[in-house]
């Protein structure tokens, strides 16, 4: 086995750590595939960070089972009926853990394969979706693979990950992440109420989306939110400005309830600012539908027999904005939603839709 000392991050005030403490957790058996990666290895780990490691098995075998899960030392387990699925224990005398999971080379492949479906799924769709819930992809784990060490049969781990494209994984986590219409709407609701705390919440979570979509379109693989500044600091530095204000918006707020609503206009200023990063870094994603083919899929929502009102047009105008710089600010969008009314957008929305009929399905594409 390769030492993995070599590729942890320098991080500051980690306790030091014995290979053979942390191999004596994993419970590796010849033919197996190990891999390290997380946060210790992407370069966003804490003193408290864990080693994560990934076992790639030819078959399952006794790891696998609750029962014959070799149990010495361990503190915790995580299982799925008789399945175990990984094994978490800490070093002696340190904040750092050791995180072991435990997957079948023919997990892995299904797991590509249906990662694969779900992008052909999404490229085929303008909403923000949340179809990760029903596809059996654990997106953390693919993610990992685009960055991960292999330490054991390394041949065998870069014949299981010929498949995977990382730029796929990017969309289809942008796809699931930017920000929403209802989002904004809610925020529309508060504003009008002069409910400007919770307002204010709600233009944070649609900011955060928002920005954790930008970091996707610039190739990061990783949902998680956790860590969503030290993804943006990663980003070009033409764009340091940007995520300069967002960091400090999201991190530190307002100092007093008064400048809520300042606040919440500043935050749709980001998100403007922020879609149009990405409209521009979208045109060189390889794996992105162009600016183009997304208001195809938005023109293939709409038909003739819809229930034409303000509340469709300022929807159209608010998701538009994923492919086109020239529709209204959200701050305008936000003053004709709060006079119960459209905002003047210029989207030939009622054109898009000539000779359209209603959808049959739940895919919203009208025929």
């Amino acid at each position: 086995m390769l030492s993995f000392r070599e590729h942890i991050s320098a991080v500051a005030g980690m306790d030091d750590f014995d290979e053979e403490a942390v191999r004596a957790k994993i419970h590796l058996v010849d033919g197996d595939v190990l891999m390290l990666s997380g946060s210790l290895v992407d370069g966003s780990g804490t003193p408290s960070s864990d080693f994560d490691f990934s076992v790639f098995a030819p078959t399952r075998d006794e790891r696998f089972h609750r029962d014959t899960f070799p149990r010495e030392g361990h503190m915790r387990y995580y299982t799925s009926g008789d399945r175990v699925k990984a094994s978490f224990d800490y070093l002696p005398h340190s904040l750092l853990g050791v995180d072991v999971e435990y997957w079948t080379v023919q997990e892995i492949s299904h797991m590509l394969t249906a990662h694969a479906q779900l992008y052909d799924h999404l490229r085929s769709r303008a909403r923000k979706s949340s179809s990760f819930a029903a596809s059996a992809v654990d997106f953390r784990l693919l993610s990992r693979l685009t960055y991960g060490v292999p330490l054991t049969n390394v041949p065998e781990f870069e014949r299981i990950t010929a498949e995977l494209r990382p730029g796929e994984l990017a969309y289809t986590a942008f796809r699931t992440a930017v920000g929403s219409y209802p989002d904004f709407r809610d925020l529309a609701g508060m504003w009008a109420q002069k409910d400007y705390e919770s307002a204010l919440i709600a233009a944070r979570k649609l900011g955060v989306d928002t920005f954790r979509g930008l970091t996707h379109v610039h190739g990061n693989t990783n949902r998680n939110p956790k860590y969503l500044a030290r993804f943006l600091a990663r980003l070009p530095a033409s764009l340091s400005e940007l995520t300069t204000r967002f960091r400090h918006l999201n991190a530190y707020g307002v100092p007093s309830a008064a400048e809520a609503p300042d606040a919440v206009l500043e935050w749709l200023d980001l998100i403007d600012a922020a879609f149009g990063e990405m409209r521009q870094a979208r045109d060189t994603a390889e794996a992105f539908v162009s600016r183009q083919e997304f208001l195809d899929l938005l023109k293939h929502e709409l038909h003739e027999t819809m229930g034409w009102n303000a509340e469709i047009s300022n929807e159209y105008c608010f998701r538009a904005r994923e492919a086109r710089g020239d529709v209204p600010s959200l701050r305008e969008l936000l003053i004709a939603m709060e006079a119960r009314g459209a905002v003047e957008h210029g989207l030939p929305l009622q054109q898009w839709a000539l000779r359209r009929t209603a959808p049959a399905g739940e895919n919203n594409t009208s025929a």
